[in-house]
């Protein structure tokens, strides 16, 4: 049984307008799709990296309550001024222009998208991976926990695997991925704030993959956790997907695609 970082799905204020913003980034808007109450998106790199699912309410109107969850998104880049200058340009918010770190080979800058979502563009000098040339791509997205370790736990109990745990000021931050496959799930916890998750109305879900979502779903229920939807196969999709709640609620939505529609 394998499992990786499908992609994070927030709400945004307008898609049209956060598919175009994505998209001065250099990312590409790879699939869209009109549910009944929701419109959604899918900006990546096709050739490296994650995902990012964007979805309107189709009765959206004013700005996206932020809440506590969500921290930022990492746009990964080679040409960080480039981007950063891309952003402005698209009408980005400018929180910290680009700057060369002193702890670690990379310089880092932030914006907030159209909808008020961080995004930090980081490039390394150089690259692990020694990618050099590619522009931008997701990188991984990070949301605040209020117990680390539990929630290392349960990503574990998926199958996913903790690469990186990295303590800074204020915060303790670990990395959830498949090394082999798929995106990053980045979680953070606030050494000094211990108030519950607010999802607003910014959250929606994010996705791990499988290739057992039947089997993957009756383990984690077996370890103790909520299963919010049990295991099914929609008409629309050839797919399994079935729902958990992680210890601090949010929606997980296991997947798993099959070769030929049942």
């Amino acid at each position: 049984m394998t499992a990786w970082v499908g992609q994070c799905c927030i709400y945004v204020r307008d898609l049209d307008e956060a598919v175009t913003f994505y998209e001065a980034l250099g990312l590409t808007c790879t699939s869209r799709t009109d549910l009944d109450e929701v419109r959604e998106a899918i900006v990546e790199n096709p050739d490296k990296g994650g995902k990012l699912q964007l979805a309107q309410r189709n009765n959206q109107d004013g700005p996206i309550e932020m809440g506590n969850a969500f921290w930022k998104l990492y746009v990964a880049t080679n040409d960080i001024d480039t981007v950063s200058t891309a952003a402005r340009g698209s009408g980005a918010e400018m929180v910290s222009p680009p700057m060369r770190l002193d702890r670690w080979p990379m310089s880092i800058g932030f914006v907030k998208d159209p909808s008020g979502y961080l995004v930090e563009f980081a490039q390394r000098h150089p690259w692990k991976d020694g990618d050099s040339t590619t522009y931008t791509w997701i990188d991984q997205y990070c949301i605040y926990v209020t117990d680390l370790e539990r929630s290392i736990a349960f990503y574990e109990v998926l199958g996913l695997e903790c690469t990186s745990r990295t303590d800074i000021p204020g915060h303790h931050e670990a990395i959830l991925e498949n090394p082999d496959r798929g995106g990053k799930l980045q979680l953070a916890q606030q050494l000094d704030n211990d108030s519950p998750v607010d999802m607003g109305t910014s959250m929606w879900k994010h996705y791990v993959h499988t290739d057992d979502c039947e089997a993957l779903h009756r383990t984690a229920v077996a370890a103790g956790y909520a299963s919010l939807v049990e295991p099914m196969s929609p008409d629309r999709w050839p797919v399994t997907i079935s729902f958990l709640a992680d210890p601090d609620g949010y929606q997980v939505e296991l997947v798993e695609w099959h070769p030929n529609p049942r």
